[in-house]
């Protein structure tokens, strides 16, 4: 990351606060009108994100919602609307298992806690397809987990550009994962920025915008 400093951050921080804010606020928003149809949309949207654009990956989410196929949709349904997101047959298949599991709008009751990582630690054994960082993801993205870190490639390369780690893993254990975090956290409060802030600068070094 060229010219990048903490010193670059904190510019970033106060330029981009307004925007940040508002989202984070629409995240926690999403949590206390707890719409059950709505939060399952976030989890989909997460199942969707491995190795694929953000962007596309919420324009399909959105897609299956609205065509009512999230509920009623078979498999190879789901998988023909997703096109063309990376594994869309294996992420059907997560997909049509998490509506099994939550459709009934159990989501918010599974949710409920005050330990935000038991919370994730059960969602990645609970939904196929969801690892850390897309429960991570999908917790933030509803506003209860916005102390944990969403650890993809680019993350990990900014880390490993402020020396937060030493190398970039080629697979995330739960607990290289966790350590990983913690060091990430350690980070942000040294440089006195949150880590929900930092994590949207990230990607804004990259893509020059803000988004989910």
């Amino acid at each position: 990351m060229e010219n990048c400093d903490i010193q670059t951050l904190h510019q970033l921080c106060y330029q981009l606060e307004f925007q940040i804010h508002l989202r984070i606020n629409s995240f926690k928003r999403l949590w206390t009108e707890k719409d059950g149809q709505y939060l399952l949309l976030e989890l989909v949207f997460c199942l969707l994100t491995p190795q694929s654009n953000a962007y596309l990956c919420w324009e399909k989410a959105l897609e299956l919602f609205n065509s009512g196929k999230l509920y009623n949709g078979t498999i190879e349904e789901i998988s023909t609307i997703i096109h063309p997101v990376r594994f869309k047959n294996n992420k059907a298949k997560f997909i049509k298992q998490a509506v099994h599991v939550f459709g009934d709008s159990s989501l918010n009751k599974f949710l409920q806690g005050n330990d935000i990582y038991s919370i994730r630690d059960k969602l990645v054994k609970s939904v196929s397809g969801l690892g850390y960082k897309e429960a991570s993801h999908f917790l933030r993205n509803i506003g209860i987990g916005l102390e944990l870190a969403i650890l993809d490639r680019h993350i990990l390369r900014c880390l490993k550009d402020f020396h937060v780690i030493n190398t970039i893993p080629d697979t995330l254990t739960p607990q290289r994962y966790k350590d990983i975090e913690y060091a990430m956290q350690e980070f942000c409060e040294n440089i006195n920025i949150p880590i929900s802030h930092v994590d949207f600068i990230f990607w804004y070094l990259k893509k020059k915008s803000l988004f989910k």
